[in-house]
């Protein structure tokens, strides 16, 4: 083996090494919380992503529910490329605050076939 194969080869085992584990030592969010225990919930989720239970993002917070202690009761979602407005109980969500997303747990056939908001 030439010095100049070698080089090539031990590059792409680097490569390789590096591809096979792309988010070995980068920081992660800064936390998945409950919605329930989110601080001031309308603020915070105003410019949200919502994401199904797989990690698709299905929508965007439209609007926050609140009951009458404060905590999220409802998230109104508008969805992607329907623009239509679905409400879900916020007891259906994680919050990842690091990523600004909020992740429910239902699929996107589910998502979708929650109840519309009236509009008005």
């Amino acid at each position: 083996m030439t010095r100049r194969t070698a080089v090539i080869f031990a590059g792409l085992c680097f490569v390789g090494l590096a591809g096979a584990a792309p988010d070995a030592g980068l920081p992660t969010s800064s936390g998945v919380i409950a919605l329930n225990s989110l601080p001031n919930p309308s603020a915070t989720l105003a410019t949200a992503a919502v994401a199904d239970a797989k990690g698709i993002m299905v929508g965007a917070v439209h609007k926050i529910i609140l009951d009458a202690s404060g905590r999220p009761q409802t998230v109104d979602v508008t969805l992607m490329g329907s623009n239509a407005v679905v409400a879900i109980s916020a007891s259906q969500f994680n919050y990842d605050q690091g990523h600004n997303v909020l992740t429910a747990q239902l699929d996107a056939r589910q998502i979708a076939a929650e109840p519309p908001v009236p509009q008005g």
